[in-house]
């Protein structure tokens, strides 16, 4: 089994467009799964996810379409989080922001709703957290991408970093001036704070 999912993940779509932290959630989970069939039912479903993202990247077939033609429920939390980040990242890809912000937004709930340990939690979170307020300033959305933030604070420099980008990004510079000097008050190395103090703005 574990030789299978080291042969998906050389498929060139997959690394391109999921986190490493997905590659050691799957091998985590292929390892330590009790039930074997129902893990192998579920991997080759993944792999027919894929595969099936793969064709319509090929056939020039859109994310809109392709969604009619799969199913993203799945009973292992990794496979499922796995093949809705394929989907979305190709959302990204050709341009439809709209549908990767919804499967992100309901990605970002799934979190929310699984009993995972604070680490993974918040390590996931923050993957998703960022691709979303993003997303949002691409949509030039200044007031979802700000409740966002506020109602999804993460205590950490990587959320106040990207919270200062926000926030810089739509000239809201007291904001952002906050959010960059919270970050810079976490532990973190010198070239990082090195690069936060860099995009502070200026009064």
């Amino acid at each position: 089994m574990l030789e299978r999912i080291l042969n998906f993940l050389k498929n060139k779509y997959f690394i391109g467009t999921v986190v490493l932290l997905l590659v050691i959630v799957i091998v985590v989970i292929a390892i330590n799964f009790n039930n074997k069939k129902a893990n192998e039912a579920e991997f080759n479903k993944l792999i027919e996810v894929n595969g099936k993202v793969s064709n319509a990247i090929q056939q020039n077939i859109s994310t809109e379409e392709l969604l009619n033609d799969l199913d993203l429920n799945f009973e292992s939390f990794s496979y499922e989080f796995t093949a809705n980040a394929l989907v979305a990242k190709k959302a990204v890809d050709e341009g439809n922001i709209d549908i990767a912000l919804d499967i992100y937004l309901n990605m970002h709930s799934f979190i929310l709703d699984e009993a995972l340990s604070n680490g993974t939690e918040n390590i996931l979170r923050e993957n998703l957290v960022e691709n979303i307020v993003r997303i949002y300033m691409e949509k030039n959305d200044f007031d979802a991408g700000s409740n966002f933030l506020n109602n999804n604070s993460i205590d950490s420099v990587y959320f106040h970093e990207l919270a200062g980008d926000f926030y810089k990004y739509f000239e809201k510079n007291d904001e952002s001036i906050f959010h960059y000097n919270q970050a810079l008050s976490f532990d973190t190395d010198e070239a990082q704070k090195n690069i936060i103090n860099l995009k502070k703005p200026t009064k």
